[in-house]
């Protein structure tokens, strides 16, 4: 199995070189395309008219690939579906482990679930992988999760969409932890911070503190807020459906 590997995190980060390990045992052939540095809340931006820089690291084992890109895990997917593996297109992608939650509406600003979202547009299933307060020893628990997803997920059928995984920092890493949880709206207190800068100018965070209470049950909040996995299918199709008649309706259309 070819799988493409990127993250949000850098292409040393140890979530995604924890997976690369996990995955290589396994005799899976890996592709690594991922930033060469931080690109965490990158969205689904990508460097237009903008310069790429690529460097190919030496290879280490047989059957593993690096590269690192100085743009965007959008740019990283690009690059490698429309240029270095133009020609070898992988099987699945998966974009992470990524240090920290994507949950909720939290998916909009998400490098990780951005990269993961450029799956289906090739006709390519893929994973977005997130753990909370990653630990050496939690994060490869989760990469050995990661494959039993693709076992019961791709191996046995192909998965035609993205699969959101996140991974609470309590509970055990292990399919009967997992449960199947539909998207909902992560709620932020106090956003927006003013700080006072080194020499007393006034300045602005964007911040905020998680509000996991008030997750609706089933949810993806609500299921790592009691300590299970959540594992979330999306779609990047954006079409609100059920607003297409009252539109019509509203312009005698």
């Amino acid at each position: 199995m070819h799988i493409l590997l990127t993250n949000d995190d850098g292409l040393k980060a140890l979530g995604l070189q924890t997976l690369k390990r996990e995955l290589s045992a396994h005799n899976c052939r890996l592709t690594v395309v991922a930033p060469n540095g931080q690109r965490s809340a990158a969205s689904h931006s990508m460097s237009i008219n903008k310069a790429l820089y690529c460097q190919e690291l030496p290879r280490e084992k047989e059957g593993i690939r690096e590269i690192a890109v100085s743009g965007t895990p959008v740019d990283c997917v690009k690059m490698a579906l429309e240029y270095f593996l133009k020609d070898d297109q992988p099987d699945l992608i998966i974009s992470g482990i990524n240090d920290g939650y994507n949950l909720g509406s939290d998916v909009l600003y998400s490098g990780t679930v951005s990269a993961a979202m450029e799956g289906p547009y090739y006709g390519l299933p893929a994973f977005a992988v997130s753990m909370k307060d990653m630990t050496e020893e939690r994060c490869v628990e989760t990469a050995r999760l990661v494959w039993q997803l693709i076992q019961k997920i791709t191996l046995q059928g192909r998965f035609p969409g993205i699969v959101n995984v996140n991974v609470p920092p309590q509970g055990e890493i292990s399919l009967k932890n997992v449960r199947i949880t539909s998207q909902t709206v992560q709620i932020y207190h106090n956003v927006i911070a003013e700080k006072r800068d080194l020499d007393g100018s006034i300045c602005y965070r964007i911040v905020g503190d998680i509000d996991m209470e008030t997750a609706p049950p089933d949810s993806d909040v609500a299921s790592v807020r009691d300590g299970h996995i959540a594992l979330t299918p999306l779609k990047w199709q954006q079409t609100a459906e059920r607003s297409l008649d009252h539109l019509k309706g509203a312009l005698h259309l």
